[in-house]
């Protein structure tokens, strides 16, 4: 069981009649598995605020709110976590906490996103950067690890991150100095194995976070932590925050995937239930671009129930398995990619895209607007392969 509160003091860009947070612990994926997510004591400016829950994972908060107000509003939340998940959420032999209090669901440009969740279980739909302070208390014994940097025995803070993730736990535990073109420090955290696993955790990171940055501009916070356990299926990315399987046969290359989107998720955002191959295509790029494997990639087979589906929403992918969302979104999105032209200038253009949309939530068109500026025809390739666009955009290349 994990208890909190939260408070958030948020400013519209434009007037609104309601608050929204989603509620993403209990989405059905995590619910099934015994996850719950349960708010209490709604309060905005200090008063009780009415509040309805449309469907388990949203929030709504009835507060009119005109546009550059500043508004707050509090909460206490109580989380159950699933014991036997291997997922994002999960508390048997550590506490895996992504997405597990109540999240603010705004996006600047097109207001509350309420995208139903994923049969599969997949991240935070869509947030804004925001600034966290974050205070934890643990059961003595217990290690606590966070996004951001920890500034006092229970304290932490990140700075423009659009989510906030932890681990709690009994970890070998070790960091590197800051070093390397970025001055990052480095922080692997890893059950069951010892620090010379660990050592070589942050050599895997640190290689993949200097060659990213080569690639698509530097990475924007002072800190970067690894939290590995053979207790999880998959990885998963948090700004500032990974968390890693130890089961995959190559490690670095998993490592340089969820690495890759601190670029593409953490830092420019995108609609994941819309988009969801935004960010999934753009870290698998980083990834096969790290580990040298485009020609494998490019070789892989697509399944031909998702072949040129590529921009399909989640809604689209819930109806099949894993697999084929992988080789639909991310091995598909990759071979999208190199279809335009030379791999360096696609990580030109992706190094352009991170510049502009920084700490923005980015669409299909934003990226476009970057690949025209090295590739006129990226529109109708990335289109052959099932991406979709606004229709009637008028468009600007830089030149």
């Amino acid at each position: 069981m994990v208890t909190g509160t939260v408070s958030v003091r948020f400013a519209p860009e434009q007037a609104t009649d309601r608050l929204v947070f989603r509620l993403w612990p209990n989405a059905p994926h995590f619910a099934q598995e015994g996850a719950k997510l349960v708010v209490g004591r709604v309060r905005s400016n200090g008063k009780k605020s009415p509040v309805s829950r449309p469907n388990s994972t949203t929030l709504v908060v009835r507060r009119a709110v005109s546009a550059e107000e500043q508004i707050r509003v509090s909460m206490s939340w109580r989380l159950l976590l699933p014991f036997n998940s291997y997922e994002r959420l999960y508390g048997g032999t550590m506490a895996r906490l992504g997405s597990f209090f109540p999240l603010l669901a705004w996006d600047p440009r097109r207001g509350w996103q309420t995208d139903p969740p994923s049969a599969i279980g997949w991240e935070t739909w869509t947030s804004p950067t925001a600034d966290f302070d974050v205070r934890v208390t643990a059961p003595r014994g217990l290690r606590v690890l966070a996004s951001g940097e920890q500034t006092g025995r229970h304290h932490w803070r990140a700075h423009l991150v659009r989510d906030f993730a932890m681990a709690v736990g009994r970890f070998t535990v070790v960091t590197s100095g800051s070093s390397g073109t970025d001055k990052v420090r480095v922080t692997a955290a890893v059950q069951g194995r010892g620090a010379s696993f660990a050592r070589t955790l942050i050599a895997d990171a640190r290689a993949a976070l200097e060659a990213h940055a080569q690639r698509f501009g530097p990475y924007p916070w002072p800190t970067l932590t690894v939290v590995a356990s053979n207790m999880a299926r998959y990885s998963w990315e948090y700004p500032t925050l990974v968390f890693q399987t130890t089961a995959g046969p190559d490690l670095a290359a998993g490592l340089a995937h969820e690495i890759g989107h601190q670029w593409f998720y953490s830092l420019v955002g995108n609609n994941q239930a819309r988009d969801p191959w935004l960010d999934e295509a753009l870290a698998s790029w980083a990834q096969v671009r790290f580990s040298g494997t485009l020609a494998e990639e490019l070789a892989v087979e697509i399944p031909e129930p998702v072949r040129n589906q590529l921009g399909q929403p989640m809604t689209f992918w819930d109806q099949f398995g894993i697999g084929e969302f992988i080789a639909g979104a991310y091995d598909q999105g990759v071979q999208a990619l190199a279809s335009l032209g030379p791999p360096d200038l696609v990580d030109c253009a992706l190094r352009l895209y991170a510049r502009d949309n920084a700490f923005r939530i980015a669409s299909p068109d934003d990226l476009l607007r970057s690949l025209e500026t090295f590739f006129p025809d990226a529109g109708p390739k990335l289109s052959a392969y099932g991406v979709h666009f606004e229709a009637g955009r008028s468009r600007t290349r830089r030149r």
